[in-house]
């Protein structure tokens, strides 16, 4: 017999094993099939669904999740607490990890992966729908799949934050790191100003110590060209993309483009 196809498998976190970059993108209200299909097409690994911001209603959201992993990517959720209400039932409607808004603490940290995972890394309720495909073959092989198949990410958004990075992705379950620019650069008394270069130290001083810990991290500032690029792949960053735009953003800057020239 050949070797058996995994359950269930997260292509961007395989890419992140395998120390390669992953490009994500955010999306917040635009739950559509052209939207999974244009990311697929245009090469992203991983979709973030923002649900700290934005109001979805539970079935388009369930939809969507089984559409992205269909077409080959990762999707992932972001939630406003590391709550079982609120990680289990996205996980179970085929979301394949959980970025954490607002991350602050190691206890946060330890009680996202809690609800994460199952047992006995975790306390995580058990039901084989769209997260396992509808396949409840072979459970005790599914939850292992799944345990190592999930993605774990504290997002930095404050100077406590900042402060509690180490501690944060030391919690035995967590993958990597993003940030939340804005929210640090306010609490930080720059609104608006994420390139301030107190607010860069601040994000730099923990893309350092994810490094030094083997984590993919996000650069301080996303690339602008082919050679930062690369100079972020040999420090070690590994996150990139559209993963602090929405697709608000995205489509306001196709619309100014376009209008561009009339103007």
């Amino acid at each position: 017999m050949g070797e058996q196809l995994p359950l269930i498998s997260n292509p961007a976190k395989e890419k992140l094993k395998a120390g390669e970059p992953i490009l994500g993108v955010n999306v917040f209200e635009a739950l559509t099939p052209s939207v999974v299909k244009i990311a697929a097409n245009a090469g992203f690994d991983m979709l973030m669904v923002d649900a700290e911001h934005a109001l979805n209603d539970d079935g388009r959201l369930a939809m969507f999740l089984t559409l992205v992993r269909d077409n080959g990517m990762a999707p992932v959720v972001t939630v406003i607490a590391p709550e079982r209400s609120l990680v289990s039932r996205v996980l179970d409607a085929g979301a394949m990890g959980i970025i954490l808004s607002h991350s602050e603490t190691a206890d946060q940290m330890r009680e996202l992966v809690n609800w994460v995972k199952y047992a006995p890394e975790g306390a995580r309720g058990l039901a084989m729908g769209a997260n396992a495909g509808y396949d409840g073959s072979d459970v005790a092989r599914y939850c292992r799949e799944a345990n190592e198949a999930m993605l774990v990410l504290p997002k930095i958004e404050s100077p406590l934050g900042v402060e509690n990075a180490g501690a944060m992705m030391d919690v035995e379950g967590v993958d990597a790191v993003v940030f939340g620019p804005g929210d640090l650069s306010a609490k930080m008394g720059f609104h608006g100003e994420w390139e301030h270069p107190e607010v860069l130290a601040a994000i730099n001083s923990v893309v350092d110590a994810a490094i030094e810990r083997g984590l993919a991290v996000e650069p301080a500032i996303m690339p602008s060209d082919a050679s930062e690029y690369r100079r972020e792949l040999i420090r070690g960053a590994r996150i990139f993309g559209a993963t602090r735009q929405t697709e608000y953003d995205l489509l306001r800057g196709a619309y100014e483009g376009v209008l561009g020239v009339y103007r």
